[in-house]
C-alpha cells in the first residue's frame, strides 16, 4: 500500500500491485540494460530540500521539471524509501535548488558520492530559510520555494509536485549537468 493510502494515483489500477519488470521488457533485459540506457539522459543537477520538526533533509536529483506556469508548479521524482521523501510527506514544503557548474561538491554531498557521513548542509554551501521554511542554497542558479501540492506514488519513487510560492534567481552561469555517470557543464547554446 502507498504511504499516502487511497490518495495516490495509479494510471492503471490493475497494475497497482505490480512490482516486477515492465510488461514490454523481459526481466533479464530490464535488469541488464535499463540503468545503462538511463545514463544516456542528460540532466540538470538539483538539490531538493525540506525541513520537518527543525531537521533539514535533502537529496541530489536530476528528475526535475516544470509542470505549469498557471499556477506555477514544478516536480521532482524522489525515492520513497529515503528520509527526504518521508520528511516531504510530513512537512508538505520543498525547495528545488538548481546547481551551477561550480557547485559539484554540493551535489556530491547530497548524493553521498563522496562517502562523507557528515550533515550535507554543513559540508557544502551556505543556506538560508525560505518563505515556506525549506532550506534555500545561496548562489544556486535558481531556488524554487514550494508547498507540496500533490504526490503521485509508485512502488519505488514518488512524483512530488510543488506549487511555487517564491523563487530566487542568481546571476546566470553555466549549469551543473550529469551524463553517463559524470558531472559536467554546457557552453553557450547557439540557435
Amino acid at each position: 500500500m502507498s504511504p499516502l493510502g487511497s490518495s495516490s494515483w495509479v494510471a492503471r489500477p490493475e497494475m497497482a500491485a505490480h512490482h516486477g519488470p515492465s510488461d514490454y521488457l523481459s526481466a533479464e533485459f530490464a535488469r541488464e540494460h535499463f540503468r545503462q540506457a538511463m545514463r544516456g539522459l542528460v540532466g540538470a543537477v538539483n538539490v531538493v530540500t525540506t525541513v520537518h520538526q527543525g531537521e533539514r533533509f535533502g537529496l541530489t536529483a536530476t528528475a526535475v521539471c516544470s509542470v505549469s506556469a498557471d499556477p506555477p508548479r514544478i516536480l521532482a521524482c524522489v525515492n520513497v524509501t529515503g528520509r527526504t521523501f518521508h520528511a516531504l510527506l510530513d512537512s508538505r514544503r520543498m525547495a528545488i535548488n538548481v546547481l551551477a557548474h561550480d557547485q559539484q561538491v554540493i551535489a556530491q554531498a547530497f548524493a553521498k558520492f563522496s562517502g562523507a557521513q557528515d550533515d550535507p548542509f554543513a559540508v557544502a554551501g551556505s543556506w538560508r530559510v525560505g518563505h515556506t521554511g525549506a532550506p534555500l542554497l545561496d548562489g544556486a542558479l535558481v531556488s524554487f520555494d514550494c508547498v507540496v501540492a500533490e504526490f503521485f506514488v509508485t512502488p519505488s519513487h514518488a512524483i512530488v509536485i510543488g506549487e511555487i510560492r517564491d523563487m530566487h534567481v542568481a546571476d546566470q552561469r553555466p549549469p551543473l549537468m550529469y551524463f553517463d555517470g559524470v558531472f559536467g557543464t554546457l557552453g553557450k547554446l547557439k540557435a
